[in-house]
């Protein structure tokens, strides 16, 4: 299965995705801490004001009333009581300063201080379970249904282990204590919204853009990558020797471009090359002639050894043109592709070498079925099989599947091998290794017509020296 990361579609949308994350992210992270300061604020002012409100009222009132008026100013998150000391003797910065400000300076500076701390409180939205309150909403008990009071003076729903424990949520609490005269003060205790995470809401909506943004960077990386592969696809069908290839003109302006020139790249490279084989079918064709004439002249030399050593000659001459047509036909051909058992051939072929006195034998007892032109699979295979033979003694065809599905057809000798600086001349039309060759002949176009057969069929032809001796020559094509 190919991994959709490689490909230029998906590459785009996971970029795509990512970046939209990372910039929600951020975003989010701005918005939650703007959104949480806001609400602080806006708390922390309402709670001053508040207390503010209490302490005016409070100080219009004798001394002795104070107590019994300040607990009956108490409500759900706020708790007032009075005492001859304050409950919080020093600020400790943050919220607790903010809101010792607020309240000095509604109180004509007087003596403020405030605390807060990050705790974990019962929920007030809880409802216990009964008739609803007062108006019908059971967010709101009435007193004698509120849960008993902690040391804080907020409710802890009737103990740890009581029927329906409300949710512990995490809130700050505020202690304030504000001087109302010489021998009095009063001390409160609220609670404010603890940190809050982004609204669902939002959660939601960044999570459809997410989708809509990948959706929309699938179609246009589509749009992108389809002409791509179709020029790729036409790349590959030109460098497998077909001449009338063109690549569908398609997608943005940038990528018509470029499969506008190649198109034309390709019209005039299948022209040069029709050119190129057309003269040498010509030229061997040609050539057929003035050898035939030589050879029935040579027929009538009385001279026998004269006669021999050029009816040699004519018969090279006559190799050579057949091999130089073979090279000019190599993966040109007009025969159909079809599907066939590469061990089967190579069976077969080994079995007629061995009849002429080819010593090559197969090792190819498991099938492997590819698409290919056969003739010419064939030709390519009985070139590395008389090399093997000629140049290392003899030779074993090995038939098999490699590592990444493609077939491979191997010819291993023991011969001397080839230096290293000549292997990647073999292939070169015409060349020969001497020093590996012996007193071999040939005309050096065997390993070409192989070579250009592989590249017929999108293959590859490798060579190497084997260890400690020997020779390794590889056909290599798509399954």
């Amino acid at each position: 299965m190919k991994n959709p990361l490689n490909t230029l579609t998906g590459r785009m949308v996971a970029v795509t995705i990512v970046a939209v994350i990372v910039s929600y992210a951020i975003a989010f992270a701005i918005y939650t801490n703007e959104r949480g300061s806001a609400l602080r604020r806006a708390a922390e002012t309402n709670l001053a004001e508040r207390i503010v409100f209490a302490a005016e009222r409070l100080r219009e009132i004798p001394a002795a009333r104070r107590p019994a008026a300040a607990e009956s100013l108490r409500d759900f998150s706020l708790r007032f009581n009075v005492s001859p000391a304050p409950e919080v003797s020093a600020n400790l910065g943050g919220g607790g300063a903010r809101i010792s400000n607020a309240i000095g300076e509604r109180l004509a500076n007087a003596e403020v201080h405030a605390q807060t701390r990050t705790v974990d409180a019962p929920s007030r939205r809880w409802r216990r379970g009964g008739p609803p309150g007062p108006g019908g909403d059971e967010r709101f008990p009435p007193p004698e249904r509120m849960p008993p009071r902690d040391g804080r003076g907020f409710g802890d729903g009737g103990g740890p282990d009581g029927p329906g424990d409300p949710p512990m949520v995490r809130v700050t609490e505020a202690r304030i204590s504000v001087r109302l005269d010489d021998t009095t003060w009063l001390n409160a205790t609220a609670r404010l919204p603890g940190p809050r995470p982004a609204p669902f809401s939002a959660i939601v909506g960044a999570l459809a853009s997410i989708v809509i943004v990948g959706i929309g960077a699938a179609l246009v990386s589509r749009q992108i990558g389809r002409p791509l592969a179709d020029l790729a696809t036409a790349a590959r069908a030109l460098g497998s020797g077909e001449t009338n290839v063109a690549a569908p003109v398609s997608g943005p302006e940038d990528v018509r471009r470029a499969s506008t020139a190649f198109n034309a790249m390709a019209e005039r490279l299948g022209r040069q090359l029709n050119r190129q084989r057309q003269m040498l079918w010509a030229l061997s064709h040609d050539l057929r002639t003035p050898i035939t004439a030589i050879r029935l002249r040579a027929e009538l030399i009385e001279d026998e050894a004269e006669r021999q050593r050029l009816l040699a000659s004519v018969a090279e001459m006559e190799t050579l043109t057949e091999q130089a047509l073979s090279l000019a036909r190599a993966g040109a051909s007009d025969e159909a592709r079809t599907k066939v058992d590469l061990a089967e051939i190579a069976r077969t072929l080994c079995g007629e070498l061995d009849d002429m006195g080819v010593n090559v034998r197969a090792d190819a007892n498991e099938s492997l079925v590819v698409e290919c032109r056969p003739s010419e699979v064939a030709r390519a295979m009985r070139n590395l099989a008389e090399n093997a033979a000629k140049y290392g003694g003899g030779g074993v065809m090995r038939v098999y599947e490699s590592g990444t599905n493609d077939a491979v057809v191997e010819v291993i000798d023991d011969g001397p091998g080839v230096a290293p600086d000549l292997l990647s001349k073999l292939t070169n039309p015409f060349f020969r290794a001497d020093d590996a060759r012996g007193e071999a002949t040939g005309a050096g176009l065997g390993l070409a017509i192989t070579q250009a057969i592989a590249d017929g069929h999108g293959g590859r032809l490798v060579l190497e020296n084997r260890s400690p001796r020997g020779f390794s020559a590889k056909l290599i094509l798509p399954a």
